[in-house]
């Protein structure tokens, strides 16, 4: 399914894929946002270490194509790229960064990039919120019965992460005489259709 093409989206919740990139370990976390948002699936992709890079990167392609060809969702949410005092290990991490970043776009997935400090504020309360934290914090916001792995625990902060950017666009003020669903949204210059649904399903909610 294209988003913002002219067709009706037919959708009662907003789901996202979030993505903690790496070449050894991937997390992703599926989570469909609502008044009690909730992991559908999530893992920790882990290809063989001892592999060559090329290989690593060719074995997370295939898994993510499956994961993007199994479970639909509205958009894709990834830890922004950050400077790292090994310029090799930053330039495989970009490499692992574009892997989902081009199957989202070929299926017309927006993409939302958050620095990993803004991620730990908006989960935690924190920029500065350690692993143990962050998972802990996980298991409580998505109400799940163990303790996340630490790369899926990341993969749905990151998810997380989104779905509260459009709930406060959603609360921002807007014009004299519009919806709230109508008002901007943090990081887009412009709501797709799905968020647009899921913005005008926040207002509503608020209303009864």
């Amino acid at each position: 399914m294209v988003l913002g093409e002219d067709k009706p989206i037919i959708a009662k919740t907003f789901r996202v894929i979030g993505i903690d990139p790496g070449t050894r370990k991937m997390g992703w976390a599926l989570v469909e946002g609502s008044a009690q948002p909730r992991l559908l699936a999530g893992g920790t992709l882990r290809p063989d270490g001892k592999a060559d890079l090329a290989v690593r990167l060719g074995l997370i392609f295939l898994e993510l194509q499956l994961i993007f060809d199994t479970h639909r969702a509205d958009a894709l949410a990834i830890e922004a790229a950050f400077v790292h005092v090994n310029p090799h290990t930053a330039l495989a991490l970009g490499q692992a960064r574009g892997l989902p970043i081009a199957l989202a776009a070929s299926r017309g997935m927006p993409v939302h990039e958050y620095p990993p400090a803004l991620v730990k504020r908006r989960v935690v309360g924190s920029g500065r919120a350690e692993k143990g934290q962050m998972r802990a914090m996980m298991q409580i916001l998505l109400k799940l019965p163990v303790l996340p792995a630490e790369d899926e625990a990341d993969a749905m902060a990151v998810a997380l992460t989104h779905l509260r950017e459009l709930q406060l666009g959603a609360s921002l003020t807007a014009p004299k005489g519009l919806p709230a669903a109508l008002a901007p949204v943090a990081h887009t210059a412009q709501p797709t259709a799905a968020q647009s649904i899921w913005l005008a399903q926040l207002a509503r909610s608020k209303k009864s």
